[in-house]
């Protein structure tokens, strides 16, 4: 029973699986670094949709990043020097990660109000030209009465209410979505930068 429990042990520290973790870490990390070049470029650092959108796809793409980080700093225990770096690395992208959190949610509020006042000032050019036909009833088709802009005018205040509520919600949803993946991964990089630091004391 012994030799049984210890086996796991053993091939985890056998430099065959200490190769595996750093070559798939590696994997991960490479493939990781490759999608967001992808996805960066063309930066457009002035829009706030490309800003929100970015970080939506960096968040969703971060558990690649940390598994990589973990099986990184697995593979690379007895190599002292190598697993600080990584580890003092991977808590400086934590570090980074919470404070991208800051701006996610800056730019989640920015893209809800300018959502919100393009819809406004649609709905306001709209309601313009209804009143300047109520004005003009000469205008209007013989078929068009003014109950008829009246009623319209009406729809179209509800649709406008919706619409922005619905704009409002959507944008909300994506914000804390992207927000608690980089929060999570973040804390996740920080524990794993503080375990690391001290297997490299240790081995």
């Amino acid at each position: 029973m012994a030799s049984l429990s210890s086996a796991p042990q053993k091939l985890a520290s056998a430099p065959t699986g200490k190769g595996i973790a750093q070559i798939v870490g590696l994997v991960c990390l490479v493939g990781f670094t490759i999608d967001m070049l992808i996805v960066l470029l063309p930066p457009q650092l002035g829009s706030i949709e490309w800003r929100v959108g970015f970080l939506q796809q960096f968040s969703d793409r971060s558990l690649i990043f940390i598994l990589g980080a973990a099986l990184t700093i697995f593979g690379s225990i007895g190599a002292r020097r190598r697993l600080r770096q990584f580890s003092t690395f991977c808590l400086a992208i934590g570090v980074i990660y919470l404070l991208s959190c800051f701006l996610a949610i800056g730019d989640t509020l920015s893209l809800q109000q300018q959502a919100v006042s393009t819809i406004d000032s649609q709905a306001s050019q709209l309601q313009t030209q209804l009143r300047n036909a109520q004005a003009n009833p000469a205008s209007l088709g013989a078929n068009v009465s003014l109950e008829d802009i009246k009623r319209v005018s009406n729809q179209l205040n509800g649709q406008a209410l919706t619409v922005k509520e619905n704009a409002k919600r959507t944008v909300i949803k994506t914000g804390a979505s992207t927000v608690g993946n980089l929060a999570v991964v973040g804390l996740g990089l920080l524990g794993l930068g503080r375990i690391g630091l001290q297997l490299s004391r240790k081995y």
